[in-house]
């Protein structure tokens, strides 16, 4: 990712820390962002107006807010609400096999389940163990709180109950007691439990009639990969 940024940083792009998008109303043809210090949202306690601390007025906006963006789009005035979608999260935790060589050298997937794509085997560069991760469905963030990111991340070890069986569907041999927390994630999901799933949603004026607004909804795995096709994709149609 550093050599992302430094390529962008040889290419004239600026990022700007420390700053948050809390939203935005249009002026014409014209955009205007709000945008307020990060440490501002942190001392913010919800019972007084939120104010921009800065207005800017780019020639194109990418809604590219991840688990936040549907509640971004929502804070920008003169953006219809049915074109903003439902926004589902699914947490996904992850863990590591304890002290014990790696079984495995290639990637295991397993017959996909309701909401992810099973509990699979994947390996680190160091050659690591991690199974997962699993789906747990959590309850979302609606507008402003969103942008504190209020998500729990923890993963809870008793979690590793329901790993084993699945586990030993394609690995026999796993021992009781082997698996240590790794790390969890959260999916920005457009389709929930028991629904069909929803592919990556690129929103341009044609849908919502904002000129040089485009929203990524629903940019989960693999949203990461995907992530400079998706740039390139958005540059030669909006730029």
């Amino acid at each position: 990712m550093l050599s992302l940024v430094g390529e962008a940083e040889n290419h004239s792009t600026t990022f700007t820390y420390n700053s948050t998008v809390i939203g935005g109303h249009i002026e014409g043809n014209e955009i205007c962002l709000h945008i307020s210090e990060t440490k501002s949202l942190k001392e913010w306690n919800e019972t007084s107006i939120l104010q921009p601390e800065l207005l800017l007025i780019p020639k194109l906006v990418v809604n590219s807010a991840g688990l936040s963006a549907p509640a971004l789009a929502k804070r920008f005035t003169g953006l219809q609400n049915r074109v903003i979608p439902p926004a589902y999260y699914a947490r996904g935790c992850y863990f590591t096999l304890s002290s014990t060589k790696a079984p495995f050298r290639r990637l295991i997937y397993p017959i996909p389940e309701d909401g992810g794509l099973g509990v699979h085997v994947t390996l680190d560069l160091n050659g690591q163990v991690k199974f997962g991760p699993d789906v747990e469905w959590i309850d979302g963030v609606d507008d402003i709180s969103s942008f504190q990111n209020k998500f729990d991340y923890s993963v809870h070890a008793n979690r590793a109950e329901k790993f084993y069986p699945e586990i030993r569907k394609y690995y026999p041999n796993l021992k009781d007691g082997s698996l240590e927390p790794g790390y969890s994630g959260i999916r920005p999901k457009l389709s929930g439990p028991c629904q069909s799933p929803v592919d990556f949603v690129i929103q341009g004026e044609d849908i919502h009639g904002i000129p040089g607004l485009v929203n990524l909804f629903g940019i989960e795995s693999p949203g990461l990969t995907s992530s400079l096709a998706i740039a390139d994709f958005i540059s030669s149609k909006f730029l």
